[in-house]
């Protein structure tokens, strides 16, 4: 996988942005970032 871009992970909570991260840093993607605190945490309004 190409490794120029930052790949960034998210869930609602980040739990399963972790995991994936994981798996991407395990298929040998090195600039993967998880959301810390997932989507619940987002700091800005989101629409509905």
């Amino acid at each position: 996988m190409e490794n120029r871009r930052i790949i960034v992970t998210w869930c609602k909570i980040s739990l399963r942005g972790y995991g994936a991260t994981l798996i991407l840093q395990a298929n040998g993607c090195t600039n993967v970032k998880v959301l810390e605190g997932g989507i619940a945490a987002w700091p800005y309004a989101r629409e509905k």
